[in-house]
């Protein structure tokens, strides 16, 4: 028969939710476990988190190169009979670029550090180890959270934009 004394559902009567006193949650007379299957999931999901992260780091390191290798080509004017087409904008531009490569960066950074805590927190079995990857958890999804809806509001902006001005155009186009 399984132990269903801290499970919630309504057939249980003795379940009690942790108590949210601020920011940390605390639970009476009762610890949370990591059990073995769950270990297994932790350490997977830590093997492919810091997979991802190497990957989204590599890719933002080969753009960074990009931008830096166009900057230097359009700034040379080395781009043979083209002509140039980034002008004196081409400095501020490539700035502004990789100043959002660095900021796309964050959040893969704190994946990968959420990766390798974790890893560390498993092996050495430390609380607080696993409290800060769970922590840098919690910034990378933040992160991505803030970000989402900051351009969801981009895109709102942007059609009421376009409606606005496709209305003007042809309300100019009747006079």
């Amino acid at each position: 028969m399984e132990n269903t004394e801290n499970t919630p559902g309504q057939d249980n009567p003795s379940y009690q939710p942790p108590l949210n006193t601020g920011d940390q949650y605390h639970y009476e007379d009762r610890d949370l476990k990591i059990t073995g299957q769950t270990a297994i999931y932790l350490r997977e999901a830590a093997k492919w988190t810091k997979f991802l992260s190497i990957l989204g780091l590599i890719g933002i390191g080969f753009y960074v190169l990009a931008m830096i290798f166009m900057m230097l080509t359009t700034a040379s004017g080395s781009l043979g009979p083209l002509p140039n087409q980034f002008g004196a904008f081409s400095i501020p531009y490539f700035i502004i670029l990789i100043l959002i490569m660095v900021i796309y960066a964050l959040p893969i950074w704190w994946l990968y550090k959420f990766s390798t805590n974790l890893k560390i927190a498993l092996e050495i079995k430390d609380q607080a180890t696993l409290d800060s990857a769970f922590n840098f958890l919690k910034k990378h999804y933040k992160f991505i959270g803030i970000m989402t809806v900051i351009m969801i509001v981009f895109y709102i902006l942007m059609v009421i934009v376009f409606i606005g001005g496709a209305v003007f155009m042809g309300l100019n186009s009747q006079v």
